[in-house]
């Protein structure tokens, strides 16, 4: 039961022992609100806090973008009915002038006549 106890064996007891001293003296400084950090801690944790910029950048730049892009296909939405109604109403007055009697009266000052019979059929027998 008794044995020697290396420098390696010493350490790995001391390890656990000082993982919850370095616990303790976080807790006690958040508790304080003691967030005093030396220039070292801000210096490995440089790439984070920019990769974290990034990411807000980006953030903002898509929410722009996805409201411009409402906007727009709303702005698009209402041409397309302004354009939709328009040509309603272009095919209605269309419509109107392409009736015989309107046709038969634009043709009156040229000597254009509306005709009274039917169109008769003409047969060609191919002999002359």
């Amino acid at each position: 039961m008794n044995r020697i106890v290396t420098e390696e064996e010493s350490s790995a007891k001391k390890a656990p022992d000082q993982d919850s001293r370095n616990f303790t003296e976080t807790v006690k400084r958040f508790a304080d609100f003691d967030f005093s950090i030396n220039p070292e801690q801000i210096l490995t944790q440089l790439p984070f806090v920019i990769y974290l910029c990034v990411l807000v950048i980006l953030f903002i730049y898509n929410s722009h973008r996805s409201e411009k892009l409402v906007r727009d296909t709303d702005k698009l939405n209402k041409e397309v009915k302004d354009l939709r109604s328009e040509y309603i109403s272009e095919l209605s007055e269309l419509m109107g002038e392409s009736r015989q009697s309107n046709v038969a009266k634009k043709l009156a000052p040229f000597g254009i006549k509306e005709l009274k019979t039917p169109p008769s059929k003409i047969t060609y027998s191919g002999k002359q």
